[in-house]
């Protein structure tokens, strides 16, 4: 775990100021630089060019640390396999392009009621693909090596940054409405350069194919097809969990309601923080483990990985839900967005699901039993579709809530299941035992009105108290002995020790 925790804690550090960033521009300035439909039109830009890029990537993402090891060599040339990197996604980038200009008419039809909003978009939309498609390729490549600080640097703060600067020329009148969404696009553009100098500096990027490597084992070959196939399938049906609510939003509702939503959901999303960058280290490591068959390591590391980002998930759950009024409170036009509050709390307890099975991911997909995870995928997408169809014309955004959720369970429940059925091995132990039922009488303190009218003295009253009583009950019941230690050599360094 000694490399698992040096890296996370570089790229956590990046996370957190990142989150910090964000929730100054998405809570804060971005109500406060855009009007909401205008907001909702940015939030739609970048959401959709996630959903088309996870098509355009055609699954190599996940092909990156299956198959490295097995191109590996000692000149570092790797039998090109940097070519397969970026000469897939490409691919997959021309099909995604052919069939935007293609359907063009008929998905803009979709978004009836903000249709001529959107069409201005859809250049922006054509790039922006582009830019998020590649910086998911280099971030991968660059953890295979064992190193994410910077491309999360680059992804976390440099990008939000720049996207908190766009919005700020716009709100003071520099530039105008159309500027500012391409400046945004731009800063994709930067960080992907930016990731690909540092995987140059990792390693050398040779791109010229091997053709005869992949000739002389055409079992390799076989299996690449197959995995990356399947996989693709698994991607594709994790980006219909995660964003197909905004996208239906944005259809059956209008963009200032995908403004309402894109906040509450973001700050459930304040919950999977941990995960990215524990699963951004620990991924390749469990790959590296399973081809050599230490499952006693992989058992370990699945465990542990899911105890602690679940941990970490839910104290962060538990200060946001204590804080929600004082939240909306302090936010610009914060009575119009607060119609969003139970999409938070719903949310969230969806992401908490999806901090319990995150990382059989990794596990199952890297296992030569990943096909069966082709089972959960058409149940999942069926239901995200019917889920967000049936409920929002009945809840609104609170039913887009609902249907997410209960589509994240679904998914992570079977995931789990097969990995147990199949491998043997499960992320339960008691330490999430001891985490339930501290939560429980803990969320229930979150009903008490002890408020104060300064919202930001109330936060600091409530988080004061409340906060940090979970804390010390962590601590005190030992729900996670890397907790635990963290804690106790953090408080060292002030003198203050812990038995």
């Amino acid at each position: 775990m000694g490399v698992i925790i040096r890296q996370s804690i570089k790229a956590t550090a990046s996370n957190y100021i990142g989150t910090l960033l964000g929730f100054l521009s998405l809570f804060l300035l971005f109500p406060l630089f855009f009007e909401p439909t205008d907001l909702g039109a940015v939030r739609f830009l970048l959401e959709a060019a996630a959903v088309l890029s996870t098509f355009a990537l055609m699954g190599t993402h996940y092909s990156i640390n299956r198959f490295f090891p097995y191109f590996k060599t000692e000149d570092r040339r790797n039998h090109g396999f940097f070519f397969w990197v970026f000469v897939l996604p490409a691919t997959g980038y021309l099909l995604v392009l052919a069939g935007l200009l293609f359907f063009r008419e008929p998905l803009l039809a979709l978004f009836r009621m903000d249709a001529q909003k959107l069409e201005t978009l859809f250049p922006m939309l054509i790039l922006l693909v582009l830019f998020s498609l590649f910086q998911v390729v280099t971030e991968s490549a660059s953890a295979n090596h064992g190193r994410i600080a910077v491309p999360n640097f680059l992804r976390e703060i440099f990008i939000r940054v720049c996207l908190i600067a766009a919005g700020f020329a716009f709100f003071r009148g520099w530039i105008d409405f159309q500027t500012a969404l391409w400046l945004m696009v731009a800063a994709y553009g930067l960080a992907v350069a930016g990731n690909i100098l540092f995987l140059s500096r990792l390693t050398p990027i040779h791109l010229k194919p091997d053709f005869k490597f992949l000739k002389a084992h055409p079992e390799l070959r076989k299996e690449m097809l197959r995995f990356t196939g399947f996989l693709f399938l698994g991607g594709v049906t994790g980006l219909i969990i995660s964003k197909l609510d905004f996208l239906m939003i944005t259809s059956m509702k209008q963009l200032s309601d995908t403004a309402i939503y894109s906040i509450g959901f973001y700050l459930a999303m304040l919950i999977e923080i941990p995960k990215r960058t524990l699963l951004q280290v620990s991924a390749p490591i469990i790959s590296s483990h399973m081809k050599e068959g230490n499952m006693q390591e992989v058992q370990d590391l699945y465990r542990r990985t899911t105890l602690n980002q679940l941990l970490a998930g839910a104290t962060l759950f538990y200060l946001i839900w204590l804080n929600i009024d004082n939240l909306y409170d302090v936010m610009p036009r914060g009575d119009y967005y607060r119609s969003g509050k139970m999409v938070v709390l719903i949310l969230g307890v969806g992401r908490l699901f999806d901090l319990l099975g995150s990382s059989s991911g990794p596990v199952l997909a890297n296992s030569k039993y990943y096909a069966w995870t082709f089972v959960n995928f058409g149940i999942v997408a069926v239901l995200a579709v019917l889920g967000n169809y049936l409920l929002i014309p009945l809840y609104g955004i609170t039913g887009a809530a609902m249907a997410t959720s209960l589509t994240i369970m679904v998914n992570h429940i079977l995931v789990i299941y097969i990995t147990w059925l199949k491998l043997g091995i499960h992320p339960f132990d008691r330490g999430q035992l001891r985490l339930l039922l501290i939560m429980i009488p803990m969320f229930a303190l979150t009903l008490i009105p002890y408020r104060l009218e300064n919202p930001f003295l109330n936060g600091v009253l409530r988080t004061g108290t409340a906060g940090l009583l979970f804390v010390y009950l962590l601590y005190a019941f030992r729900v996670s002995y890397d907790m635990n230690d963290m804690l106790k050599r953090s408080l060292n360094r002030f003198g203050i020790r812990l038995k």
